[in-house]
């Protein structure tokens, strides 16, 4: 399961054209198309685009090809005549394991709006019981960031395992050891070398689903 910030080209466009405050019909019209459907194509990425068609729509969005296209990180500043909204989209990619075994899928589920006071790349939906101590429950949201200093104790996204599947856990290091600790007395500490498991991603935010 691989993960990566703003995962796709249309994710950026219509994170950088929502900043703006800007629709789909107005962006439209900045670019000459005929309706606002061909910008939502580019943005479900179901439209390639040319170079001179990006160099274009980065024009038109104040930002450069290179943030568009996911060579920079680092998204442009927005003018000064632009505020910034108190909500932006997160897209929700999947679901992550709580629970005895590795459960991770990797399928775009929409967008979750939040706010810009919280730091978060993307959200996975939470499947099992084992972080419940730490208060997440089967059925939430959680808010991760790839960009994180690492601290025993926290809790983070990790791929281990064959499949390369994901999990949330307190991740501990001990030498060349990684411990995998859930947050309910009825799970064990899943321990392994430190080589064989990835972080995707710090936990920054849980949304608690409706009850």
């Amino acid at each position: 399961m691989e993960v990566r910030a703003m995962t796709t080209f249309g994710w950026r466009v219509r994170s950088r054209r929502e900043a703006l405050g800007m629709t789909q019909d107005e962006l439209a019209k900045k670019l000459n198309y005929k309706s606002r459907s061909s910008v939502n194509k580019i943005e479900l990425d179901q439209r390639n685009m040319k170079q001179s068609q990006i160099a274009q729509l980065a024009k038109a969005l104040e930002t450069t090809p290179g943030f568009l296209m996911g060579w920079d990180e680092k998204e442009p500043p927005l003018p000064s005549n632009i505020s910034v909204p108190a909500a932006y989209p997160v897209p929700i990619l999947g679901v992550i394991g709580c629970g005895e075994g590795p459960i991770g899928e990797q399928n775009f589920d929409g967008f979750f709006y939040i706010d810009r006071t919280i730091r978060a790349d993307y959200a996975l939906h939470t499947k099992g019981d084992s972080m419940i101590d730490a208060g997440i429950q089967d059925g939430d949201i959680a808010f991760l960031t790839k960009n994180y200093d690492f601290e025993d104790g926290q809790i983070y996204a990790v791929i281990f395992g064959p499949d390369n599947e994901a999990v949330l856990k307190k991740v501990y290091r001990s030498g060349d050891k990684a411990i995998l600790q859930s947050c309910n007395a009825a799970y064990t500490p899943i321990i392994l070398d430190g080589s064989d498991m990835r972080i995707i991603g710090k936990l920054t935010w849980i949304c608690h689903k409706a009850q």
